[in-house]
């Protein structure tokens, strides 16, 4: 029954079409005098994740350097130097940095997590009434058109068209509202990626590009909108004013890689380029990942469980590259050149970079810095010198992350609260905790081997569903995060006078509870936090007093 509707439909649309006898010329989706071929530029292309065991069979190198140091900076840029695809076509020439711009003068920091760990151990829409003959032309007025578009041959194979203000897509996909809804995103996201990028929207206002939705890629490659020269892609491509995607088994998946194709499309026509492919593909990653409901979209959404996301999956190829021991640095990041992203690992790698530092408060101000200098190709180089005094803390504050990540993940909240530490006078001291936040400096230095009594107290909220969960520091036995109770005080020693040699003291804490004695083995500050989930943390309240003394 659903076959012969289905049947129907698209003989009636063929039929709407072949009596419309439309030919539409698209510019900009191919090669043409003022634009590289698909040969000679980037790709955009974009990977499904990756199942469990395609992740586990991956292999990838490792590279021991010590914790303290910050990435190369060779003045290049993420793209690399001379760097050259043999499939792609991708090349770049060597990047000469501006008068008065150096390097950043930190040494190389730590590739990945497994280096540190070593060595601290070791309603669709019908196509609108156009005219009989249009073109989108390129940059160029006199520009022949790119991709010859016939509506008739088209509706032929079985490809309907959907209409919208900025998007007209063409699909073989039959008709559902997780299909017919995609150009209604797509408007949408226009003035999202405007806000973002902190430009005019009225700019924007007479945007369009051409997408090109494929079930049976034969049906495209008959009716002529699988152009000769595009380079494989796996799911989606970007070129021009030209998007193709795959179609994908999940409607949120196949959105997703609307967005992101969007996302370069938009980077690549307003701001002049996508950035290096550190950036562009965390772009796209970061602003592809959405909330779509009741017509509202939003752009850079942390999901907050995997059935809100189903088929994206980054979440779950970062933490089974952990798993394996193939947890990647932020310094190994920004160093991806052109061909990193033929794996799917990399464009999860990419979002969780570019997610972490676009909501964390000490980092979120430089990295949106970053909108303004797209098409320098020297603003990798700039990015590492802006943080080349925050390195250490950067490092540390990502493998908490990296090490924690959960759907729903708050950055903001499980920022490390740092600040100056003293010795402890000899009649104690009091440090107040808030239970709505991650790591927090006591604000008092311990010495090695001392022995000091810690006794914690107070009532705080550490939930909320129908009924307040409260909490004391001893925790809630009938509920475990990590293995501990949930709530339960957690203390940790970190010398703040030097960068950590390897994994984080705060990747390793102690219990608290209601008291304990510490007895560090290295002088630092005290740190202290209750156990709770990074993403758990918005619905948290009250704070925990913490008597510090001697002992003995």
């Amino acid at each position: 029954m659903g076959r012969s509707r289905a049947n129907r439909w698209q003989r009636t649309a063929a039929a709407v079409l072949v009596m419309a006898g439309v030919t539409f010329a698209v510019a900009g989706c191919g090669p043409s005098a003022d634009k590289p071929t698909g040969g000679q530029r980037k790709s955009s292309r974009t990977a499904a994740p990756a199942t469990a065991e395609r992740a586990a069979e991956r292999q990838s190198a490792r590279l021991a350097v010590d914790a303290r140091q910050a990435p190369d900076d060779d003045g290049s840029g993420a793209m690399g130097e001379n760097a050259k695809s043999s499939d792609l076509g991708n090349t770049s020439t060597p990047r000469r940095p501006r008068a008065g711009f150096g390097p950043a003068q930190p040494p190389t920091g730590p590739r990945t997590l497994a280096d540190l760990v070593a060595g601290d151990t070791a309603g669709g829409k019908a196509a609108a009434e156009s005219p009989a003959a249009a073109s989108i032309r390129s940059a160029q007025d006199d520009a022949k058109p790119d991709l010859l578009i016939d509506d008739t041959k088209a509706a032929g194979a079985g490809i309907r068209k959907l209409a919208g203000k900025h998007l007209t897509l063409y699909t073989d996909v039959l008709p559902g509202p997780d299909v017919d809804d995609l150009t209604e995103a797509f408007d949408r996201a226009v003035p999202e990626w405007c806000r973002y990028f902190e430009f005019d929207p009225a700019r924007a206002a007479d945007w369009h590009m051409t997408g090109f939705l494929i079930n049976d890629k034969t049906r495209f490659v008959d009716a002529g909108m699988l152009p000769a020269d595009l380079p494989p892609f796996p799911n989606g491509y970007a070129r021009g004013k030209c998007l193709w995607l795959y179609d994908q088994p999940d409607g949120y998946y196949r959105r997703h890689l609307l967005l992101h194709e969007g996302t370069h499309a938009f980077m690549s026509h307003f701001l002049g380029s996508m950035g290096p492919p550190w950036y562009g593909e965390g772009m796209a990653e970061l602003l592809g990942t959405h909330r779509w409901q009741d017509g509202v979209i939003t752009l850079g959404y942390v999901p907050l469980d995997k059935s809100e996301t189903p088929g994206w999956g980054r979440v779950k190829i970062i933490k089974d590259e952990i798993a394996a021991g193939r947890g990647m640095m932020p310094a190994a990041i920004l160093d991806y050149g052109p061909q990193a992203h033929r794996q799917n690992e990399p464009y999860a790698w990419c979002w969780g970079l570019a997610s972490f530092l676009d909501s964390h408060p000490r980092y979120q101000e430089r990295f949106r810095q970053l909108r303004h200098m797209v098409p320098d190709p020297n603003s990798t180089a700039w990015f590492k010198q802006q943080l080349q005094n925050d390195w250490p803390e950067l490092n540390e504050e990502w493998q908490l992350f990296v090490m924690n990540l959960e759907y729903g993940y708050d950055v903001r909240r499980a920022a490390i609260v740092r600040k100056d530490a003293q010795p402890l006078p000899d009649r104690g001291a009091t440090a107040t905790i808030a239970a709505d936040r991650g790591w927090q400096s006591a604000g008092i230095r311990l010495e090695a081997g001392g022995r000091y009594r810690l006794e914690a107290s107070g009532r705080y909220q550490v939930g909320k569903t129908s009924d307040i969960w409260w909490c004391e520091p001893g925790g809630i036995t009938l509920h475990y995060y990590q293995g501990r109770p949930l709530g339960q005080l957690l203390a940790a020693v970190r010398d703040d006078t030097q960068s950590p040699a390897g994994l984080t003291p705060l990747a390793r804490p102690e219990p608290v509870g209601l008291e304990t004695t510490l007895t560090p083995p290295a002088a630092g500050t005290l740190y202290l936090r209750i156990n709770e989930s990074a993403a758990k943390l918005s619905d948290n309240a009250g704070q925990i007093e913490v008597r510090i003394r001697r002992e003995g």
